[in-house]
């Protein structure tokens, strides 16, 4: 009995030395502190009741020259130079040979519609790289510009922060943080160990995109860091919140106070930050000089719902669906020792073959036993697939040899190039075609690059991986895993309608895609703009019919963009 009192007197000696002060703190921080949503009315340094998005023009110019005078506007403080010499000696430091040589690659498909230029893109590109060059190079050390809080210059900025996930995650969603800067003239920057710099090109000439490694970001230092913060939710004193947020946002709109944030974070994950995709949270957004991006999940599909954002969009991507395509193709380029190793593969793999065929096979199970049924199903939906749409001809059976007529296909040759994780498929396809006759007269040869068992997220990986993507971007038919960001970057740089190899179910074996467009993975499809009654709670196909829920065999839940009319599509029927 001793013993158990003196074991719980130490219990509640722990209790009240630890727990009972941080409790106190929690509720004297509360309520002795004044709620920034709650303060008298100042006249400056606050939330503007009514802001604007800043690039909505006059009703002369059109959207791609209110854009363009917004992101020139943002850059006519500064008297940067920069001339020819400048940029050569750049491009001499960063070579890109992919910028001019990538487009190319894909004008030798038979069977697909060459990319047309989009010469406003281009311009509002070099414009945009215009602001980045002139912001970083007149602020200098950027740590110390945030650290000291100058309100000097007219510069804002978007850091997206990357990490903990494969390439086709990293690229997608840095590709729509990268519209999205574009749109709101914010200079953005990625941390250094992203290692997106190991495999992709510096997209803005005479700057560059990465942040100093010594940027002090959220997460890192204050309350969030600790676990009673993150426990309470306390809220960083310098980076807030979405929720914070949208508290300022509603109180400002009842005719409060609010104090403007100087820094903001988003995340980009599940659950969705739904307000983000509403006019009124941009421009509130806009007042913030910084934000901060962060998660996992591409979003620029949604971006064309942003009533302010939409006219400027359309006028730049006459076809919604093919928005990531240009983008790709435009800024995230291989570095030349990646693309040097793409170029020798593309050679070794697809010269002197007649049909490229690309299968992409990602397994989401953990288990043994998931593996095991998932691959047994997936080779078996992969057959099926390319039997029934005929994208491979089918093998002759041992005693039919010799007997077939000829097609006017005869002895062509079918390149099949498989990439997975494992060896299961590539191996059921090579006992189906090794030195066996086929039902036309064709010689399928299959190939596997690597086979790592798991996924890596080094360097090394993203260099293989950025390699084996733009490779299957080459084919002329594609079959992809359903949710990979892997097939899908393959799928869009390409401006390949893909078909999906169904892995859950035994009903079907495969699903054509409606678009060459990646999904928004378990986005909302009903706008969430509370001071917007004309479209809050509206489903946002209905103002926005070209953004389509994904097919069951992706995401139901997801959002993505097809093309404007449904009519033309992008890549023919095979």
């Amino acid at each position: 009995m001793v013993t158990g009192m003196k074991g719980s007197n130490r219990k509640w000696g722990l209790f009240r030395y630890l727990v009972v002060p941080a409790f106190l703190l929690l509720f004297f921080s509360f309520t002795l502190s004044p709620s920034p949503f709650e303060l008298p009315n100042p006249q400056d340094n606050g939330f503007h009741a009514n802001p604007t998005v800043s690039f909505v023009g006059e009703a002369s110019e059109s959207p791609v020259q209110a854009l363009i005078g917004a992101i020139r506007s943002a850059t006519t403080f500064s008297n940067v130079s920069f001339n020819d010499a400048d940029a050569k000696i750049w491009r001499s430091h960063n070579s890109c040979a992919a910028r001019t040589e990538l487009g190319p690659r894909y004008a030798r498909k038979p069977h697909t519609k060459p990319l047309d230029p989009n010469p406003q893109w281009d311009l509002v590109l070099e414009e945009y790289a215009a602001l980045h060059r002139t912001c970083m190079r007149s602020i200098g050390d950027i740590t110390e510009f945030f650290r000291t809080g100058t309100a000097t210059s007219s510069c804002k900025f978007l850091i997206m922060e990357l990490g903990g996930v494969g390439l086709g995650n990293k690229v997608s969603l840095l590709t729509s943080a990268v519209l999205y800067a574009v749109l709101t003239q914010r200079v953005i920057l990625i941390n250094t160990w992203s290692l997106i710099s190991s495999t992709m090109c510096e997209p803005f000439l005479g700057s560059s995109w990465l942040l100093d490694q010594r940027f002090p970001l959220p997460g890192r230092h204050g309350p969030e860091s600790t676990f009673l913060g993150r426990l309470t939710g306390l809220e960083d004193p310098v980076w807030k919140s979405s929720r914070y947020f949208e508290k300022g946002v509603d109180a400002t709109k009842r005719g409060k106070y609010v104090p403007t944030p100087s820094a903001m974070k988003v995340e980009f994950s599940d659950p969705e930050v739904t307000r983000f995709y509403c006019d009124t949270e941009q421009a509130f957004l806009a007042e913030a000089t910084w934000l901060h991006f962060t998660g996992c999940l591409y979003f620029l599909p949604k971006l064309f719902a942003v009533p302010a954002f939409r006219p400027a969009l359309e006028a730049l991507f006459p076809d919604p669906s093919l928005t990531f395509t240009y983008l790709l193709r435009s800024l995230m380029l291989p570095r030349d020792n990646v693309w040097q190793q793409v170029k020798e593969h593309d050679i070794a793999l697809f010269a002197n073959v007649d049909t490229r065929v690309g299968i992409q096979v990602r397994f989401l199970y953990g288990r043994k036993v998931y593996f095991e049924r998932a691959s047994k199903r997936a080779n078996k939906h992969v057959k099926q697939c390319i039997s029934e749409n005929n994208i491979l001809p089918g093998a002759v059976r041992e005693d039919e040899r010799g007997i077939g007529s000829r097609t006017a296909r005869s002895g062509q040759v079918i390149r099949v190039f498989v990439t997975s994780l494992h060896t299961a498929l590539s191996e059921e396809l090579l006992r189906m075609y090794d030195k066996q006759e086929t039902t036309t007269g064709e010689t399928v040869m299959v190939t596997q690059l690597t086979h790592r068992g798991k996924q890596g997220f080094g360097s090394d990986d993203d260099v293989m991986a950025m390699i084996e993507i733009l490779l299957l971007s080459f084919v002329d038919k594609l079959l992809i895993t359903p949710l990979s960001t892997f097939g899908g970057l393959a799928q869009a740089y390409g401006a390949i309608i893909p078909w999906f190899v169904e892995m859950k179910k035994n009903s079907v074996s495969c699903t054509r895609a409606q678009t060459p467009d990646l999904c928004y993975q378990m986005a909302y499809a009903y706008y969430d703009c509370p001071h917007e009654r004309n479209i809050h709670r509206g489903k946002i196909q209905k103002t926005v019919p070209y953004i389509r829920q994904c097919l069951s065999v992706e995401e139901s839940a997801g959002l993505q963009l097809v093309p404007s009319n449904l009519s033309s599509k992008w890549t023919s029927d095979l």
